[in-house]
C-alpha cells in the first residue's frame, strides 16, 4: 500500500483508540505510532495513556477503547467474566515475552541469610520457608506485592512460594501495587518484596534498596507477557483494520529489538506523553547490561519483542493461564478449555494478517476429552508443568 492509498483509507475511517500502560513493554505501540507503522498500514491510531490495568480492561469492555496493550492473561479473564463483567476479548498478537523478576528488600534479605546454608536457599525460597516457620505470630505477615490479581506476576510469585512449601494465602500476604510504586513501597518498608517487570527489579538493585532473587524465566521459562487485546465484537466488525494493526505492530517489534535503534527508542519512550521518566530508568528494560547484584539475569530471561516464536498467539498458554486461575481459586466452571483457548488466542487471524500458511491439522496443544477433565487439577498439583525453557516447548509431566 502506498502513502496516497493509506491517506485515502484514513480519511474515510474512524480513528482506532488503543490504550497503553506506561511500562517499557508498551514500546511496540509507541514505536508503531511514532515511526509511522500504523499510518503506512492505513490506520489512524490514537494512543490513550491509562492509569491501571483495571481501567484498560473496563474501557475495552465498554467500547471506550477498541483495544489495548494488555497483560497476556487479561483477555482470558475478561472473556470468562473473572473479576469483571463478562466481555468477549481476544488477542491475535503477542507483544513480548519475559521481563519479570522477584525482588526483596534489604531487611528481609539480611534476615534470610541466617536461615540459608547457601545462596541457593535464598533463591529457591527455602530460607524464606525456614524463616516463616520460626516467625512469631505477633510479627505480622510478610507482605509481597504484584501488579494485578490476574497476571503472570501474581501466578509466578505464588508458584515460586509454593515450590518452597509456602502457602501464599496463609503464610504471607500478597497485595496489589502499581509497578511505578514498587520501589517507594519497598524503600519505606511497606512491602517486603515483589514480583514485577523490568526495570523495577534492576532499579532496586542499582539503588541499593533490594536484592533480586529469581527471574520469571527461571520459574516458567520463556512465556508471553503482554499482548494486543481487543474487544471481540470490534475485531469482527473491523477485521481489515485489526489485521492492519497486527502488521504494524509486527514491524514495530522488529524495530524495538534492533540494537542500533536503542538510543532513539529510549528517547521516544522517556517523553512525557509516554513513560515520562529518565533514560537511566529505562535502559535496564532493553539493554544487555544489568546492575550487578548477588544474582545476575540470565540472558534467556531478557525481554523479547520480535519473531514468530514471540509474536504468534499461543492457545497452549491460554490453557496454562486457566490452570493457574483454577489453582488459585479464581476460575469457575468452563464448558471447554479448548474452545476458550481457541476463541481468545486467535492464531488464525495472526496467520491471516501476515499472509502465512496455517496448519489445518489438530494442533499440538489441543486436549483430549479425557485430558480436559483432569488438566486443571494436574497443573494445580504439579503433575504437569511448563517445560523449563518455556511454553514453546510444551509441558512436562
Amino acid at each position: 500500500m502506498n502513502q496516497m492509498q493509506a491517506n485515502n483509507i484514513i480519511q474515510n475511517s474512524e480513528p482506532v483508540r488503543i490504550g497503553f500502560i506506561p511500562l517499557i513493554d508498551c514500546a511496540p505501540f509507541v514505536i508503531a505510532q511514532e515511526k509511522g507503522f500504523f499510518l503506512r498500514e492505513g490506520v489512524d491510531v490514537v494512543l490513550s495513556k491509562e492509569a491501571s490495568w483495571a481501567s484498560v480492561r473496563d474501557k475495552v469492555a465498554f467500547n471506550l477503547l477498541d483495544g489495548a496493550h494488555m497483560l497476556a492473561s487479561m483477555p482470558i479473564a475478561a472473556s470468562l467474566g473473572i473479576g469483571t463483567i463478562k466481555t468477549a476479548m481476544q488477542t491475535s498478537f503477542t507483544v513480548s515475552h519475559n521481563g519479570n523478576g522477584i525482588t526483596i528488600g534489604n531487611a528481609l534479605y539480611e534476615e534470610l541469610q541466617h536461615y540459608a546454608d547457601s545462596s541457593v536457599d535464598i533463591r529457591t525460597g527455602a530460607a524464606l520457608k525456614k524463616l516463616l516457620d520460626r516467625r512469631s505470630d505477633n510479627a505480622g505477615p510478610l507482605r509481597f506485592a504484584m501488579v494485578y490479581p490476574y497476571s503472570s506476576h501474581n501466578y509466578q510469585l505464588r508458584d515460586w512460594l509454593s515450590r518452597a512449601g509456602i502457602d501464599s494465602d496463609k503464610d504471607v500476604r500478597i497485595v496489589v501495587v502499581p509497578p511505578v510504586k514498587m520501589l517507594d513501597n519497598l524503600r519505606q518498608g511497606d512491602i517486603d518484596g515483589y514480583c514485577v517487570g523490568e526495570p523495577w527489579n534492576s532499579l532496586a538493585v542499582e539503588q541499593g534498596i533490594g536484592h533480586m532473587l529469581v527471574t520469571g524465566y527461571e520459574i516458567w521459562g520463556s512465556t508471553p507477557e503482554k499482548v494486543f487485546g481487543v474487544n471481540s465484537v470490534w475485531a469482527e466488525q473491523n477485521q481489515r483494520v485489526y489485521l492492519s494493526i497486527i502488521r504494524a505492530l509486527e514491524k514495530a517489534c522488529l524495530w524495538v529489538d534492533e540494537p542500533s535503534n536503542q538510543t532513539e527508542l529510549l528517547s521516544i519512550l522517556s517523553h512525557p506523553d509516554y513513560l515520562n521518566c529518565t533514560l537511566e530508568q529505562l535502559v535496564y528494560g532493553f539493554s544487555a547490561i544489568k546492575p550487578k547484584g548477588q544474582f545476575d539475569w540470565p540472558m534467556e530471561a531478557y525481554q523479547r519483542f520480535s519473531g514468530s516464536e514471540i509474536n504468534k498467539p499461543l492457545p497452549s498458554y491460554a490453557l496454562w493461564i486457566m490452570a493457574q486461575m483454577h489453582r488459585w481459586h479464581q476460575l469457575g466452571d468452563i464448558h471447554s478449555l479448548n474452545d476458550v483457548a481457541e476463541q481468545v488466542y486467535r492464531q488464525d487471524l495472526y496467520y491471516k494478517a501476515l499472509g502465512l500458511s496455517e496448519d489445518k491439522g489438530v494442533p499440538d496443544w489441543y486436549l483430549s476429552v479425557e485430558d480436559e477433565s483432569t488438566w486443571l487439577d494436574s497443573v494445580a498439583t504439579g503433575k504437569i508443568r511448563l517445560h523449563p525453557d518455556g511454553i514453546l516447548n510444551g509441558f512436562d509431566k
